[in-house]
């Protein structure tokens, strides 16, 4: 099926613009979405599960995990994607990569054909360019991000997790976990975490609630979560 001049969402339009590319000439842009397919993931699904079973897509809402996982089950996460980031592009480059994509809340994707992609870095040098410079920052973040999981507390990097998994709701910012899969996100047991929970709860950083962690003060958990080793900035989290 030609779908050359398939009409292109107004969400993926919306979250090309803030993506790395969205300085790209409109017709690379209109190539890649008209190319791909929109579909949505509900939270917990895991979208591919790495090797050559990939992914590659423009998130337009939701947040994704990207994670390894050892034989042993035990899971390190390397970068979170949000509206306007890309997922998979080393895969795409090199047919397969280690880490898989789990959707943390419910998402909506563009899926772009990887072979469209690849076509395009091929003769467009000014793209290839810039996938080779998102591809080197995205490579210290994940450095970062193992840094964290190898010389920083449990209390650091569940706060941290908590900040960037966070959703804006009416009611305020909300967390939609357990004990059991914070401790596999933060590569830790269950028991460390619920002792780390139990003290972000004890000072009003959070409120627990089942499933539900509510993050009452983002200023008090940011405190807990930036006293990291490469002194990084966190993303500000709103609750509106």
């Amino acid at each position: 099926m030609n779908r050359d001049c398939a009409p292109i969402p107004p969400a993926a339009l919306q979250a090309w613009s803030k993506s790395f590319l969205a300085g790209q000439d409109p017709e690379i842009r209109d190539a890649l979405l008209s190319d791909s397919r929109v579909v949505t993931y509900s939270a917990g699904t895991v979208i591919c599960r790495g090797n050559s079973d990939y992914r590659v897509t423009l998130v337009h809402k939701g947040r994704i995990r990207a994670k390894v996982t050892s034989w042993d089950g035990r899971e390190v996460t390397t970068r979170y994607a949000t509206a306007g980031h890309f997922t998979a592009l080393p895969a795409m480059l090199t047919d397969g990569a280690p880490s898989s994509l789990e959707a943390v809340t419910m998402c909506e994707v563009s899926v772009l054909n990887p072979n469209t992609f690849r076509r395009l870095m091929r003769t467009r040098a000014e793209l290839a360019y810039q996938v080779a410079v998102y591809l080197a920052e995205s490579t210290y973040e994940t450095v970062a991000y193992l840094e964290d999981n190898l010389f920083n507390s449990v209390q650091q990097r569940l706060s941290r997790h908590l900040l960037e998994m966070a959703t804006p709701t009416v009611n305020g910012l909300l967390v939609q976990t357990d004990q059991t899969d914070l401790a596999h996100t933060i590569g830790s047991v269950r028991e460390v975490v619920a002792r780390a929970l139990k003290k972000l709860d004890d000072i009003g950083a959070i409120r627990r609630y089942r499933r539900q962690i509510w993050i009452e003060d983002p200023a008090l958990l940011r405190s807990f979560a930036s006293t990291d080793l490469r002194g990084r900035r966190l993303p500000e989290v709103r609750d509106s």
